[in-house]
């Protein structure tokens, strides 16, 4: 996770960070650490290591244990080596003895030092562009690998993944409100089962996960963005999350604590994620595997992805105030047992990327695996602008999936508005685990009056069920919602209804319980006559 290059520059560089973690403790019984005897008396060095490696501080063990692997025993100022690690780290050149370089301001006395340094080495033209040395002196840190114990990533850098950073059984990830984590061609963060991330953001300092690549070059898939894992029971045995190599047990999840904990997702954007790792294999903007419902993901923001905004394999996580924009595949797609609860979700989807708003599964091989898919939906608008370029869904439901999709507006899409596909999700009404309430549908294929796909002959795929028939009954088809501003590109982004509108009316009753806003007794994700959207301050829908 450094990127100081050679072994003895990296073990420099965590010696003084071990010397930063026990000042920081200050007058708590901790030693006070002589760095430059530490460099040059290997014994010395070596029973501080020792030390760290078994300390009750978190931060120190993890370094001790990296530091004993890497150790050497020699003494490591040794001329120029000296002033390579002075020129990675200035703080490591002031104690090493190399402030005496005249009066120049620091910065610039930075750039003296680095320049000499590549002069001395001969490698001034490849190394002076070289992206990690480049970072380095810009306020970022590159980080690869696996991650252990507790870290901290900081507003004051920005973070950025090289390859797919593994954040270890164990291991906790804090990163601070306002901070920027940018990833790298064929990056991403996986939070594995057994660690946890801690992600909260605030409305004014919202947490951006986003392409390394220069503003006005991102394009989706730019990285694969985040991968949260966890206990919580799925429907399939062994269960591996897809885009990584199938071999790697770190990609596994499931298990049996429903209340298992991936981690706090809050006041956050996730942007140009979902890189295709093989042929139809491709990561998602935010992917939830096994997450149980101590999880948090709320206010939060997937724009651009490859695949799909967020894909939810199984677990009972919930989601709350969620705004997925322009993914390229679907925006919501869960399967393998989903049971969450989701209120206040804006989907939007551009005209010239995207399938369906929602794609729905239990299982694809067994239809009837338990615990069925079953999610519950309040409040919730899926709004498209009927593309003449794709034949975009708001809803396909298929392969057994269950669900509660309550108080939805569902405006726009070029294709159907909701299509049941397979006897067995059919099934699911009779059954009790698939229902609707408080829909409003307008706007939808051909005319915007093509609420629902005839299927006769071949095209019948779920056993003569005619949804056109049963929608009639169950939703409110062809009012205008009103909203205040209709969508017409993807640079418009005003979700709110007219104080007037329909929507007001006709609500189901919210449940009770600490997880819902039972004031939210309208239908879509905001209330009508809103003046300020819940999506104001922390979301930004940037091109490219």
């Amino acid at each position: 996770m450094n990127d100081v290059s050679s072994p003895r520059a990296k073990l420099v560089e965590m010696l003084w960070q071990l010397k930063l973690s026990y000042d920081k403790q200050g007058d708590k019984g901790v030693r006070y650490i002589h760095f430059n005897t530490l460099l040059n008396d290997p014994a010395y060095r070596k029973e501080l290591i020792e030390q760290a490696a078994v300390s009750s501080n978190a931060e120190i063990r993890e370094l001790g244990l990296g530091l004993r692997r890497i150790n050497i025993n020699t003494a490591l100022t040794q001329g120029r080596h000296d002033r390579r690690v002075a020129a990675m780290n200035p703080d490591i050149a002031e104690t090493i003895g190399f402030k005496q370089l005249g009066a120049p301001a620091k910065p610039l006395r930075k750039w003296l030092l680095i320049a000499g340094v590549l002069l001395l080495g001969g490698v001034v033209g490849a190394a002076l562009f070289s992206d990690d040395l480049k970072s380095l002196y810009s306020g970022s840190k590159v980080v690869s690998g696996s991650l252990h114990g507790e870290q901290l990533w900081t507003s004051d850098k920005t973070w950025v993944l090289e390859g797919i950073v593994y954040v270890e059984a164990g291991a906790r990830l804090v990163i601070e409100a306002g901070t920027v984590v940018k990833g790298r061609e064929g990056s991403a963060l996986l939070i594995t089962r057994d660690a946890s991330i801690l992600a909260r953001g605030t409305a004014a300092k919202p947490i951006v996960f986003t392409s390394a690549v220069a503003a006005g070059k991102r394009r989706a898939g730019d990285w694969g963005g985040l991968v949260m894992l966890g206990n919580a029971p799925v429907n399939t045995a062994d269960a591996q999350i897809e885009g990584l190599d199938a071999g790697d047990t770190r990609g596994m999840f499931g298990g049996v604590d429903a209340s298992d904990n991936c981690g706090v997702l809050e006041y956050a954007r996730i942007e140009f994620a979902g890189y295709e790792v093989y042929a139809n294999n491709e990561l998602n903007g935010l992917t939830l595997g096994g997450c149980g419902s101590k999880t948090i993901v709320r206010n939060v923001q997937v724009h651009r992805a490859l695949d799909d905004g967020i894909e939810i394999f199984g677990g009972n996580v919930d989601l709350r105030h969620i705004l997925i924009t322009g993914a390229a595949d679907d925006s919501l797609d869960w399967d393998m047992g989903w049971t969450g609860r989701v209120q206040f979700l804006q989907v939007q989807q551009y005209p010239s990327v995207g399938d369906n708003a929602f794609e729905a599964d239990n299982d694809e091989i067994n239809h009837e695996a338990g615990p069925v898919s079953q999610p519950t939906f309040y409040n919730v608008t899926l709004q498209s602008m009927q593309s003449s370029e794709r034949h975009q869904r708001a809803m396909t439901l298929r392969r057994g999936t269950g669900g509660h999709f309550y108080n939805m507006v569902i405006d726009g899409f070029s294709g159907e508005a909701i299509d049941i596909k397979d006897r067995s999700t059919v099934a699911r009404i009779e059954q009790g685990l698939l229902s609707f309430g408080g829909l409003f549908i307008a706007d939808i294929g051909q005319g915007g009056r093509s609420y629902f796909a005839a299927e006769a002959g071949d095209q019948d795929d779920d056993g003569g069920f005619d949804e056109a028939a049963y929608f009639a009954k169950t939703a409110e088809l062809g009012n205008s919602p009103q909203f205040v501003q209709r969508l017409r590109s993807e640079t418009d982004h005003d979700y709110r209804l007219a104080a007037s509108s329909p929507a007001r009316n006709h609500a189901q009753a919210i449940p009770q319980g600490e997880f819902w806003d039972e004031a939210a007794n309208y239908r879509g994700a905001f209330r009508p006559g809103v003046n300020v959207m819940w999506t104001d301050g922390w979301t930004d829908y940037p091109i490219n």
